[in-house]
């Protein structure tokens, strides 16, 4: 092997004379890990691992096989690879010690690459784990010990490993002149209907120009996958989808295997959002309890207004919520809308603030107003017309965004649901509410609540941890499932992991 062989050129720098502990000092300014490699050997009273005695040991070849599994996790063997110049023993030590952290941390530090994204710290127990695994010889058992324990981390893994099969097919670009459907034929029928076959959507093939209807059951199987409108219909958006090469994906499900190295090793209890599909998930005991539909924010060119990836907890629920307007929102969305029908925010329930002064809306001259000097506060009192709807989960953080219900649930119907400024409106607002709320709650007395009218804020009894996630790659049931980058964040990761080596 290349790993090998290079090693054999190092330990032309190998010299057994040298105690292991002055070794270590003298190569500390090449190292990527000085002092957590010689923090190892203390701890193993510096024994050699690697090479003893002139001889490559049994555990070095563990080493091999580790780097050759590193590709399948997302990571780059070779970046793990020995450097030249540096005393092989201690070189093959430190690039155990970076895959150990790049395994249990991430490559990149998602701080750095995203704004205002802050995520609980995981305790550091890399070396532990190293030190616990030499000494009970099961150092082969590193990737189950120091990546994430979520089943969703290993189903993504082995759909990876079973994609990466397929990159040895031509994937060329499909062309069509025009949308194909079931009853049509077209030459391009035969290649669409042997990729599905490949991707495991069709589950015979047979050559053949003609859509049948095998291949549009394979179509629409396809475009669930992909989160479009199971129409049957090789449109653009999904011919678009087709011709996205297994490298490609593969690539994909390596960035969303690094996102979940950021997070806990466990998660117990959370809500979690997963922007990209649109979906929301209470999680208890480590199972979901409860799933959701929601809407989240505008990726627009024009009006690109992102649901942020953050952590926080859920401290209260807000019963009709009142919905003090942001400024940049009053301005965007309602002024233009005021500017045309003055009568709008008196129909839309409304009330109109100068200086803490409530001001009738229909004295305002409107034109006088724009982006640069708005100063009224837009405030819109609670009841069915409320853009919050009826509840309101809050939970701090630097966006001042929150989950909410929303009276327009036709949104819901929608594959694609990219609606909001930022904030996540939840279909199943009231189960949710009730699930938080615990013990004493449910549908009767909130929806009684409810019917009062009044704002009341109740907090939990026990704050609940709420992620706001980015992953646009799932394994569920058997099946690979992949949702559009919809923020352009699979682009930023996938320049920091692939272009250049990472960012710590």
């Amino acid at each position: 092997m290349a790993v090998a062989l290079l090693l054999l050129l190092l330990l032309l720098n190998f010299n057994p004379a040298h105690a292991l502990e002055k070794d270590i000092k003298a190569n500390f300014h090449r190292l990527k890990h000085p002092q957590k490699v010689y923090g190892l050997y203390k701890i193993i009273n510096f024994r050699c691992l690697w090479f003893c005695e002139g001889k490559w040991t049994y555990r070095f070849h563990i080493f091999e096989r580790l780097l050759h599994e590193a590709f399948y996790h997302g990571l780059n063997p070779e970046d793990y690879m020995p450097a030249n110049g540096v005393h092989p023993e201690i070189s093959v030590t430190d690039n155990l010690i970076k895959l150990s952290y790049h395994l249990y941390y991430g490559r990149v530090n998602p701080s750095k690459l995203y704004e205002g994204l802050s995520l609980p710290e995981k305790p550091d127990i890399v070396l532990e784990v190293l030190y616990r695994l030499i000494v009970e010889d099961r150092l082969e058992e590193l990737y189950r010990e120091l990546s994430p324990r979520r089943p969703d981390y290993w189903s993504l893994l082995e759909a990876g490993k079973a994609l990466s099969e397929l990159s040895h097919f031509e994937w060329d670009v499909i062309k069509l002149s025009k949308p194909l459907m079931f009853g049509d034929r077209s030459p391009c029928v035969e290649r669409i209907a042997f990729r599905l076959f490949l991707l495991g959507d069709l589950k015979e093939y047979t050559p053949s120009d003609f859509f049948d209807e095998k291949i549009l059951e394979a179509v629409k199987s396809f475009q669930r996958r992909h989160g479009l409108p199971e129409t049957g219909i090789i449109d653009k958006r999904t011919l678009q989808e087709l011709n996205v090469s297994p490298s490609e994906r593969l690539k994909t499900i390596h960035i969303n295997l690094e996102r979940h190295r950021w997070l806990p090793t466990e998660i117990k209890k959370a809500v979690m959002v997963n922007v990209p599909f649109f979906e929301l998930s209470l999680v208890r005991e480590g199972k979901e309890v409860l799933s959701s539909k929601v809407v989240v924010g505008r990726n627009y060119i024009q009006d690109f207004r992102p649901t942020p990836m953050l952590y926080s907890k859920i401290e209260s629920i807000t019963i009709n919520p009142k919905w003090y307007v942001p400024t940049s929102i009053s301005v965007k969305d309602i002024l233009p809308k005021v500017k045309k029908n003055p009568e709008y925010l008196t129909k839309k329930g409304f009330k109109v603030y100068s200086d803490g002064v409530e001001v009738n809306p229909l004295e305002i001259d409107w034109s006088l107003y724009n982006e640069k000097n708005f100063s009224l506060r837009l405030v819109q009192e609670a009841g069915p017309k409320n853009s919050l709807g009826r509840l309101k989960f809050n939970f701090p953080n630097p966006f001042a965004v929150y989950l909410h219900d929303t009276p327009e649930k036709h949104l819901f119907k929608h594959s694609k649901r990219a609606f909001s400024s930022g904030c996540i409106r939840v279909e199943k607002a009231k189960e949710l509410a009730v699930t938080l709320l615990g013990n004493g709650w449910n549908f009767k007395k909130l929806n009684g609540l409810i019917a009062k009218g009044g704002t009341q804020t109740i907090p939990l009894r026990e704050k609940m941890p709420v992620y706001l996630l980015y992953f646009t790659a799932l394994e569920r049931e058997g099946k690979l499932h992949f949702r559009e980058d919809l923020y352009g964040y699979d682009k930023i990761l996938t320049r920091a992991i692939f272009n250049s080596g990472g960012v710590k």
